[in-house]
């Protein structure tokens, strides 16, 4: 459970930076040997680190603050509403990513204190 809470933040991490994601999905001055996409990111958020059963389940167990909770929940639903580009560059600049991307930012200065 703990590697997989960290998982999460990391991916929180990547979404809630669009100068980190124009690094790994766009390779702009990529100084960090690692790569990602906007579908790579939405997998291991989704499918490899169960982001759903952890809001759902894990979080209020290990008594992650409620309002960090509340958080996470609109951040899923903005990204389950979120209607895909064509192009990880399109996704960077779409106005309702960025919105998204500011979400994260958000839930993870709440999860930092």
């Amino acid at each position: 459970m703990e590697r997989n809470m960290q998982n999460i933040y990391n991916d929180l991490l990547e979404l809630s930076d669009l100068d980190f994601q124009r690094k790994l999905w766009l390779n702009e001055n990529n100084d960090t040997g690692l790569i990602s996409s906007y579908i790579e990111l939405m997998n291991r958020l989704f499918d490899d680190n169960s982001f759903d059963d952890f809001i759902d389940n894990n979080a209020p167990k290990i008594a992650i603050d409620p309002n960090v909770v509340s958080e996470l929940n609109k951040l899923r639903n903005s990204l389950n509403e979120y209607e895909e580009k064509g192009t990880d560059r399109e996704i960077i600049s779409d106005p309702r990513w960025v919105k998204i991307s500011e979400q994260a930012k958000l839930v993870i200065k709440m999860w930092n204190n």
